[in-house]
């Protein structure tokens, strides 16, 4: 049976965790034993791995921070453990694995999810990466779009292949379901229109946007009760709260924290707002879409492969706050436009976006990386990039 790597640094389980959580469970009766690495920066181990080993999953945990060795202590791992494929995810472990797997001597696919320059450090993690994503012979991308931007910086190399995220139901993670959260404990009325946006709290997911937005709205629909849901956490969180003290709105405007079972709290909301200026391909998005709760999202990276305007959502364009607040109120005035775009969005995700279709593409895609001949039919399926 071959073992697959999937490595990620990691601190919580949010979006691209349980896309691994899931496909880790999914794929142990298909011939591969997939694993879940990440690196310990601290005395526990990390959430993911926590969470994989009690649903049997083989995990190991790197001893993490920015040391000589770190390269190094993976690799002896690669070989010891007989890993044949390693993946990785995310800056860092695209950095550190590139070299592992090439003292280990084993085959390499980086998954790209997203840049966000979000500290001077990360920026220059994701300039090393992004020098890698151009010259490795095959790499993953999440979107269409974010396939095309980088297929141009490759210059005639292979063009890397697309494995969208799949629209997981809460079973389907591994994480159990809780009871959504109640209105009136959360300190709504009966009446009110609830919007929501789920995200960690970085300039690169806009946040300050929709706070504006959500200022403008009350403006634009005096008297008409309506409430706010953040749910993530993260460096801008203070000065998120302090912009809506200033604009008003703090009242209105609940900070909920991470929140690991999202569906849970989605649930609650009449509306999810996604208000990145930059995004490969949002799991909050895709969740509500399969829970029937309509979206309103920015006109950025792989949303758009997502989301038809008008059809299965509404698009804005990022960092626009006035045409947002008029997306929203479209929202709220109508009921019939929200069923309409719950229905068809429903109806998208689950043809577009199943699970079944991400397996199929990985598997292929490790056939091909561990030598069979599968590399043009792999091509053909997964590169919809033109």
């Amino acid at each position: 049976m071959s073992r697959i790597l999937h490595l990620i640094a990691s601190d919580s389980v949010g979006g691209p965790e349980k896309q691994l959580l899931h496909h880790a469970r999914d794929t142990r009766n298909a011939g591969y034993e997939v694993i879940l690495g990440s690196f310990q920066d601290d005395a526990a181990p990390p959430e993911l791995l926590t969470y994989a080993s009690r649903y049997g999953i083989e995990t190991v945990s790197v001893p993490g921070g920015i040391r000589p060795g770190l390269v190094d202590d993976l690799a002896q791992y690669l070989r010891s453990g007989q890993i044949d494929l390693l993946c990785t995810h995310g800056y860092k472990a695209t950095v550190v694995g590139h070299f592992a797997a090439k003292h280990a001597n084993i085959p390499w696919v980086p998954f790209v999810r997203d840049f966000t320059a979000e500290t001077w450090q990360v920026t220059l993690y994701e300039r090393l990466e992004r020098s890698l994503l151009t010259r490795c012979p095959w790499v993953v991308c999440i979107s269409p779009a974010q396939a095309r931007e980088l297929g141009r910086m490759r210059r005639g190399r292979r063009s890397p292949l697309v494995i969208q995220n799949a629209v997981l139901a809460p079973r389907e993670t591994g994480l159990s379901q809780e009871p959504r959260p109640n209105r009136e404990e959360l300190g709504f009325s009966g009446r009110s229109f609830v919007f929501g946006a789920a995200g960690r709290f970085s300039r690169e997911k806009g946040h300050r946007y929709l706070l504006d937005a959500f200022a403008l709205l009350h403006r634009m629909l005096p008297g008409q009760a309506m409430e706010l849901v953040l749910l993530g956490e993260g460096r801008e969180e203070t000065a998120l709260r302090a912009q809506a003290r200033r604009l008003g709105i703090e009242q209105r405007v609940c900070f909920a924290g991470f929140q690991r079972r999202a569906a849970a709290w989605m649930k609650v909301m009449d509306c999810l707002v996604q208000p990145s200026l930059t995004d490969g391909m949002p799991n909050s998005v895709l969740e509500a879409m399969l829970l029937g709760v309509p979206v309103i999202a920015t006109n950025v990276g792989g949303i758009p492969d997502v989301i038809q305007d008008g059809q299965t959502g509404l698009l804005v364009e990022p960092s626009a706050a006035i045409p947002m607040a008029e997306a929203m109120k479209k929202m709220v005035r109508s009921s019939a436009l929200r069923n309409r775009l719950a229905s068809e969005a429903k109806h998208r995700v689950k043809e577009d976006f199943s699970p079944q279709r991400q397996r199929d593409l990985l598997e292929m895609l490790y056939k091909t990386m561990l030598g069979d001949a599968f590399a043009l039919e792999l091509e053909e399926s997964a590169n919809v990039v033109a």
